[in-house]
């Protein structure tokens, strides 16, 4: 986990440890994850956050590592789910 910053949402560290235990097999389950939260957070609007939680290829390497820090995981993290769902 990244510990750069002490004043993460706890909301949203409690997803990190659901990718870290297995429990986020597809990236649409965080449709159901405080996802204006998040996409706010990314930077982008919420139909197009929705939009790349379906199409998981859609998402830039930037939003991937933004997400990583939001969640305090690793970027790998979310690119093994991304890469486990696009075969």
């Amino acid at each position: 986990m990244t510990k750069k910053d002490d004043h993460k949402d706890p909301a949203l560290v409690s997803i990190g440890s659901m990718f870290e235990t297995g429990k986020i097999r597809k990236m649409y389950t965080l449709a159901e994850l405080y996802p204006t939260r998040i996409a706010k957070s990314l930077g982008i609007n919420y139909g197009r956050y929705m939009v790349k939680l379906n199409h998981p290829d859609k998402f830039t390497m930037g939003e991937i590592v933004r997400l990583a820090d939001l969640l305090d995981i690793e970027p790998d993290m979310i690119t093994k789910v991304i890469y486990a769902e696009l075969n």
